[in-house]
C-alpha cells in the first residue's frame, strides 16, 4: 500500500472543497456587486422593508428549486412544478371556502403535491420516460385539469391561510420566508447526511456504476420525484396565499425561471454535481435582479428578456464548468 496514498485523499478532498468554494464565492461577488449597483440606482433598495420583500417573493421559487434541485442533481429535470402548484392551489382554495380549517387545507397540500409527484415518478422510474418528457407531458395535464377544476379565480378568504403567505414574524420577517428556510433545511441535510443523499449524488454521477455499486436507481428516482411535486404543490398553495387568491393559470410560462436559479446555483444539467447552498444564491441573485429592475420602473417585457438571458448564460456556464467545450 502507497504510504502517500492519506495525504493523496486529503488533498483531493481539499481541492473539492476549494472548489465548491470557488463558485459559491463568485456568487457571492455577483450578489454584492448588484446589491452595490441597485442600492446607488434606487435609495430605497438596502431598506429593510425592500429587503423584507426580496425574502418574501424568492421564498416560493426557493421552495420550488429546493425539490427540483434533488431531481437535476440525479439527472432528471421536473418542469411540471408550477402546474402542479396551480391545481393543488386551486383545490386547497375551493376546500377552504367550503369550510375546511386551515390544518385540514395544510393536510391537503401534502397530499396533493405527493400524488402529482408520485404520478411523475412512476412515470420516470417504473415507465423509463425520460424526466424532461414525462413533466412536459404531465404540465400540460395538470395544467388542463386545474382549468377544469375552476376556469376562474378563486380568493383565499381564511384569515390564517392568509396570514402563513402575507403575515410577518415581529412585524418584520415574513411567516413564508421561514417555511423556506425550513424546507431548504431538510433537502440541505438528505443530501448531505443521508443515504439517499448519497445515492442521489451517485445515480446522477454515473447511473450505470451506481447499479453496479447496488443502489436501486429507480427508487431513488422515485423520492426525487416524488419531492419535487410536494415542493412544488406547497409552492403553489403559498402563492395563493401570498396574493389572497388561486388562479388556474398561476405560474404559466414561469416554469424556466426555478431552473434558472438551480443551475445559476451550480447544478450540472448532467446531474451528479451541485449544492443547496449554490441554488439559494442563484435564488437571490434572479430576485436581486428582478427587484432592482421593478424599483427602476423597467418593462415587465424587458425584465423578460433579462430572465431568459440569465438562463442562457447560467446553462453557458454550466457548459464551460463541465469541460464539455474542451472535449470538442
Amino acid at each position: 500500500m502507497d504510504r502517500n496514498m492519506p495525504a493523496q485523499i486529503t488533498k483531493v478532498k481539499f481541492l473539492r472543497k476549494v472548489l465548491d468554494l470557488g463558485n459559491n464565492l463568485s456568487l457571492v461577488i455577483a450578489l454584492v456587486l448588484l446589491s452595490i449597483v441597485w442600492a446607488f440606482r434606487s435609495p430605497y433598495f438596502l431598506t429593510v422593508q425592500n429587503l423584507m420583500n426580496v425574502l418574501m417573493f424568492a421564498s416560493i421559487l426557493a421552495v420550488r428549486a429546493s425539490g427540483l434541485t434533488v431531481s437535476m442533481i440525479l439527472g432528471g429535470m421536473d418542469i411540471s412544478q408550477n402546474a402542479v402548484g396551480a391545481v393543488t392551489g386551486l383545490l386547497c382554495a375551493l376546500a377552504s371556502i367550503a369550510g375546511a380549517p386551515w390544518w385540514a387545507v395544510l393536510l391537503l397540500v401534502i397530499g396533493m403535491g405527493l400524488l402529482m409527484g408520485v404520478i411523475n415518478a412512476t412515470l420516470v422510474s417504473i415507465f423509463k420516460i425520460a424526466p424532461i418528457i414525462t413533466t412536459l407531458g404531465t404540465m400540460q395535464i395538470f395544467r388542463g385539469i386545474a382549468w377544469l377544476i375552476k376556469d376562474a379565480t378563486v380568493m383565499v378568504k381564511d384569515p390564517i391561510l392568509l396570514n402563513l403567505g402575507r403575515g410577518r414574524m415581529f412585524g418584520v420577517i415574513p411567516y413564508i420566508t421561514i417555511i423556506a428556510i425550513v424546507i431548504l433545511a431538510i433537502i440541505y441535510y438528505l443530501l448531505k447526511y443521508t443515504s439517499f443523499g448519497r445515492k442521489v449524488y451517485m445515480v446522477g454521477g454515473n447511473e450505470r456504476a451506481s447499479y453496479l455499486s447496488g443502489i436501486n436507481a429507480n427508487s431513488v428516482k422515485f423520492i426525487a420525484f416524488t419531492i419535487s411535486g410536494l415542493t412544488g404543490g406547497i409552492a403553489g398553495f403559498l402563492l395563493a396565499c401570498q396574493v389572497g387568491a388561486a388562479l388556474p393559470q398561476s405560474g404559466a410560462g414561469a416554469e424556466m425561471l426555478t431552473i434558472s436559479a438551480v443551475i445559476l446555483g451550480g447544478i450540472s444539467l448532467s446531474g451528479g454535481k451541485g449544492k443547496i447552498s449554490g441554488t439559494i444564491l442563484g435564488i437571490l441573485i434572479l430576485q436581486t435582479i428582478n427587484n432592482g429592475l421593478t424599483l427602476q420602473s423597467v418593462n415587465a417585457y424587458f425584465q423578460m428578456v433579462v430572465s431568459g438571458a440569465v438562463l442562457l448564460i447560467a446553462v453557458m456556464i454550466d457548459v464551460v464548468r463541465s469541460g464539455a467545450l474542451k472535449k470538442q
